[in-house]
């Protein structure tokens, strides 16, 4: 009898989590710990000192001494029990700390968390975060206020991909398929058209339904054959964001998959608030960047 192999087809061997200390930063290990003792990962525990006057208070960058930020790597690493961690005390501007963890070779994922703010238009880490999306050349995983503590084994059931299908999203593409195939999960691809003005009937979204969902098909094509069908939404509504958020909340999403352009901060094309997907999300975010 044939033995079925229980290693997993992902593979995610390396995985930073970038640490300001915060509850934020909490949550977003907790999800680093569950995906590490699934996919047997080394984790990249990263906290930064800032070594000019701060410009990003309550950022990535802290402003203890030496000795006080080893010691709090050391507790964050005491939570990692078993696993492998290496810490990581880096000083720098955000942009000189951020190339350097990213210069990294074979970095499979990067793990922050996003903090609550005011009319949460704050990341956590402030405009480093920002580098971070642009940047970073494998897929992020971004932890919002909005995202529950993460169980001990985190099995995502439900992966929804959103695409605005105005570039090549291939990436995003195979990142959610790949992790969809791996944990048995439903995979759902989501389009959200603007509404028909005037004159046009109600009926339009009749006519136009069956086009975009053969644009989502497209997505898939050339990517591994799934154990069962995707399902191919589209919606449609003027603030495309608010509808990713309803299908997130009303589908159980445990998953949202989206890609950025490098050249801008949040360049996703759903009027560039991708943000907020991340922000009031039930579940975590991630981020790709976009091919050209």
């Amino acid at each position: 009898m044939a033995v079925l192999s229980t290693k997993p087809r992902v593979a995610l061997q390396n995985v930073i989590v970038a640490t300001d200390f915060s509850p934020a930063s909490d949550l977003a290990l907790g999800y680093a710990l569950a995906i590490a003792h699934y996919y047997g990962s080394k984790i990249f525990l990263v906290h930064a000192i800032e070594a000019a006057p701060t410009q990003h208070p309550g950022t990535l960058w802290g402003h203890e001494t030496d000795t006080d930020a080893h010691e709090k790597l050391h507790r964050e690493a005491r939570k990692c029990g078993d696993l492998e961690c290496l810490e990581w005390l880096l000083k720098g501007t955000a942009e000189q700390v951020i190339d350097r963890m990213l210069s990294l070779d074979k970095i499979d994922l990067v793990i922050l968390g996003v903090r609550a703010s005011k009319g949460f238009r704050k990341l956590a880490f402030g405009a480093a975060a920002e580098h971070f999306f642009r940047h970073t050349r494998c897929p992020l995983l971004a932890v919002g206020p909005g995202v529950g503590a993460c169980p001990a084994n985190w099995e995502p059931r439900h992966v929804l991909l959103t695409t605005d299908l105005q570039s090549d999203e291939s990436v995003a593409a195979r990142c959610a398929v790949f992790l969809a195939r791996e944990h048995d999960a439903r995979l759902s691809l989501l389009h959200v058209a603007p509404p028909a003005p005037p004159p046009y009937p109600d009926d339009q979204q009749v006519i136009s339904r069956p086009y975009f969902q053969s644009r989502l098909r497209e997505l898939l094509s050339y990517k591994p054959s799934l154990d069962y069908a995707a399902e191919y939404c589209v919606e449609f509504g003027a603030d495309a964001v608010a509808e990713i958020l309803r299908v997130a909340r009303e589908r159980a999403i445990d998953l949202i998959v989206l890609s950025v352009h490098r050249q801008e901060p949040w360049g996703f094309h759903f009027v560039h608030e991708a943000y907020r997907i991340v922000a009031e999300a039930p579940c975590p975010v991630m981020i790709t960047r976009r091919q050209y």
